[in-house]
Parts: C-alpha cells; structure tokens; sequence
C-alpha cells in the first residue's frame, strides 16, 4: 500500500478544495474529528483509495502540533491513501504547483 502526502503553503486554502476536486475528479465530504479537527475527504469514483485533506496545524486541548512535523512551513496536507496507481494522482496534481509531494511511505 503506498500513501503520499502533498503539502500548501499559504495560510488560507482558498478555492483549493474546489481545484483539487477538479483535478482529482472527486467530490469533498466535510468531516469533524477530536484528532484531526475539520477536514475533507473524498474517494475516486473507480478504484482503491481515499483522499483527506486537513490542516497540518493541529490542537490538543491547549497543546498545539503538527500532524507532519517535517513540513512545518505547509499550512494544508493533502493525504492520498491506498490508490492502486498514486504516480497518476501526481500527474494530475502538477498543474496545480503550488501543492508540492512531501513525502512517500509504502507498507506491505
């Protein structure tokens, strides 16, 4: 399984759901959770795989983190979990340059 995560970083995120959505051919459900706070998250209308997009700026009670604390100066993650071909998924991510690939981790 091989799970990717991109990384913006201005402050605010702007239209980028609604371009990534484009992009990515997917459709945003907002979430809530005690762990990752608001966030979104869709799945590819065919194939394996999901897609969550959240802030890195994260807050436990009064203690605050990053959820990928490499990559301080990304203020959003794009985490793009399971999907059968990811290389595809960052081809279709290049025009949109200011989402830069963080990182790779693949689990057998």
């Amino acid at each position: 399984m091989i799970y990717d995560v991109y990384g913006y970083g201005e402050p605010v995120l702007g239209d980028q759901p609604g371009r990534l959505a484009e992009a990515l051919g997917v459709g945003w459900v907002e979430h809530d959770s005690d762990y990752r706070g608001r966030y979104l998250a869709a799945r590819p209308q065919a194939g394996a795989g999901k897609l969550r997009l959240q802030s890195n700026d994260l807050r436990d009670g009064d203690y605050e983190y990053f959820q990928e604390p490499d990559f301080p100066d990304c203020r959003y993650l794009l985490f793009v979990d399971g999907f059968d071909r990811p290389d595809e998924v960052r081809t279709k991510l290049a025009p949109l340059t200011q989402w830069r690939f963080l990182c790779r981790s693949v689990v057998e």
